[in-house]
């Protein structure tokens, strides 16, 4: 399918995902973010059908989710290309839909059913009022770290009192910082995955065992005593290494009850991929839940797309390059330090450090897709002779992988809203 769709998580002020939103790109045209195509004398939005393929637990692990919806879907009966629950989906609407009484009585039928609405890009927020008023969140942009939409969002919630304000295109940790208790509640960007400048190279102890225990693996032929002493010592890892090893998932007849037992049932091919998922996860454990599935989802289409790259050969690096490439976030240190605590191929130095090699050309792309920069993710294709189609399944496979082999959200998680 030549589409590119990306769910970009909406975070509260405690940096916790409370859902998701969508952003996409046709790609066989530029649209934007609120492309509609022809079918059958049918609009259809391309990121309801994906939806409707993948579920909403798929995407955003039974989150809530922002979904933009154009004019004409609106005017169609989009229940008929939307089966996910009305209280997880929240409609997003811009400034092209005119407030003209068809399009108001659509919303209202909508809103009956227990859909919610949300609006962006406003310009004339007076000419917007009617649909406003029927909409449950404003969100307004900080791209390009505009503070002026600070004053922007002062003005308007003294308009629209009820609304919930959601501040996007918040990519700078500092703004961030600004506007966090400024009365907006909730952010969109990527300021959770900016290092935080702490001024010291401290890492916690538990970290440093963490850390141990992925050099350890990624010896060819490592010590299982070694993971087991490492793996003692920490009661999220053992827990994490026991859950896996009871589960349906390995099929193992019998009950394990000691970290021995388990490391020695599941040999070393099985403990090394348990490492190189588990410990990334549990290292991240501080930072915001986003974070964790930012790193596991960038490993998995970094792998994905080497191939496509014509480096097949090295889909093992390429997975470890996306699977560190927030080390520095997680660590809370400049890269090239973090990356002298875990030992790592030069071409994955060099990509994650200085933004050179082969490597790079791929992590370039995997960040400025989870960004929907569609325009620079356009022209690194097109270097890189990628098709959409190609780049489309490698990122929805690694977000299938995510969601049924990494680590899912409980049922309680499931539950947050916005």
């Amino acid at each position: 399918m030549k589409l590119m769709i990306v769910p970009k998580p909406v975070l509260d002020r405690e940096m916790t995902i409370a859902a998701y939103c969508f952003r996409y790109q046709r790609g066989d045209e530029y649209l934007g973010d609120q492309p509609a195509r022809l079918l059958d004398g049918v609009i259809n939005l391309p990121c309801l059908t994906i939806l409707e393929e993948i579920g909403l637990n798929g995407f955003t692990n039974g989150n809530t989710l922002f979904v933009p919806i154009n004019k004409f879907t609106l005017l169609s009966d989009v229940t008929l290309q939307c089966s996910q629950p009305s209280d997880k989906i929240i409609f997003l609407l811009d400034e092209n839909l005119p407030p003209e009484d068809m399009f108001l009585d659509c919303i209202k039928v909508l809103r009956e059913k227990g859909f919610r609405f949300a609006v962006e890009k406003v310009r004339n927020y007076e000419y917007m009022r009617p649909v406003i008023e029927l909409c449950d969140y404003i969100m307004i942009s900080f791209k390009f770290g505009d503070m002026g939409s600070l004053e922007e969002y002062k003005q308007v919630s003294r308009q629209y009192r009820k609304h919930l304000f959601i501040a996007t295109d918040v990519d700078k940790i500092d703004v961030f910082q600004k506007i966090r208790y400024s009365g907006f509640d909730n952010f969109e960007g990527q300021f959770y995955n900016v290092p935080a400048n702490t001024g010291h190279n401290t890492i916690a102890p538990v970290k440093v065992n963490r850390i141990q225990l992925i050099n350890i693996v990624r010896e060819p032929d490592f010590s299982i005593e070694e993971v087991v002493g490492v793996v003692s010592k920490d009661p999220s890892l053992s827990f994490s290494l026991l859950k896996l090893v009871n589960s349906p998932y390995l099929g193992l007849s019998q009950k394990i009850k000691s970290i021995q037992h388990a490391v020695a049932m599941l040999g070393q091919t099985e403990v090394r991929k348990w490492v190189t998922t588990a410990t990334t996860g549990l290292l991240a454990d501080d930072k915001p839940d986003a974070l964790t599935r930012v790193s596991l989802v960038r490993a998995r289409f970094a792998e994905n797309l080497a191939r496509y790259f014509e480096m097949a050969i090295h889909a093992p690096g390429l997975f470890l390059m996306g699977l560190f490439s927030v080390l520095d976030v997680v660590l809370e240190m400049d890269m090239e330090e973090a990356l002298k605590i875990i030992s790592v191929s030069e071409r994955i130095h060099d990509a994650l450090v200085h933004g050179k090699g082969d490597y790079a050309s791929v992590l370039q792309l995997i960040q400025q897709y989870e960004a929907a920069n569609w325009t620079e993710v356009n022209r690194l294709m097109t270097l890189s002779k990628v098709r959409v189609e190609d780049v489309f399944k490698s990122y929805i496979e690694a977000v299938r992988w995510y969601d049924t082999i990494a680590f899912s959200e409980s049922d309680e998680q499931h539950e947050q809203q916005p």
